[in-house]
């Protein structure tokens, strides 16, 4: 090799800081390579990285991240957006879906008895949509894991 700065030993080892003019950072540790390819981090905390498809840059998040939550559930209801619900299967259940979704909610039913094979979750659309149609969704598959999105009023919420 031409160039002596570095020295690879075992392979990929590098011993000594790859130069930049050799398509490395120039730098000595992980840490300090990764934050000489980022944007400078001064005065940017609570920022996300975004790009345009040619730049990155830090921004300011638009919206707050909610969790979801977990719920246990053993009689007919209601359900909320952005919540996982475990689902008793020990008798036949109906599950109503928000009135009024927002593009993007998200909603999982999960059998948590195994037994929607014998006990059906009934999902009802509550005045929306489910795939394009306003028919009631079956859960009827033992052990099933349903997750509804909503994708606006014209096809409702997707099912996968």
């Amino acid at each position: 090799m031409a160039n002596k700065d570095f020295k690879i030993k075992n392979g990929l080892d590098i011993q000594s800081p790859l130069p930049v003019s050799m398509g490395g950072t120039g730098q000595t540790s992980t840490t300090n390579s990764l934050n000489a390819l980022l944007p400078s981090q001064a005065g940017n905390t609570n920022k996300v990285l975004a790009t345009d498809g040619t730049n990155t840059t830090w921004v300011t998040p638009t919206s707050s991240y909610t969790p979801m939550t977990s719920t246990a559930i053993s009689s007919n209801i209601t359900l909320s957006s952005n919540n996982k619900y475990f689902v008793d299967t020990t008798a036949a259940r109906t599950l109503t879906l928000p009135s009024s979704p927002s593009l993007g909610d998200e909603v999982y039913i999960f059998d948590a008895s195994n037994t929607a094979l014998t006990n059906n979750i009934t999902v009802l659309p509550n005045g929306n949509k489910i795939q394009g149609s306003v028919q009631n969704l079956i859960i009827d598959s033992n052990s099933a894991v349903v997750y509804l999105a909503y994708t606006g009023s014209s096809y409702g919420w997707d099912v996968n």
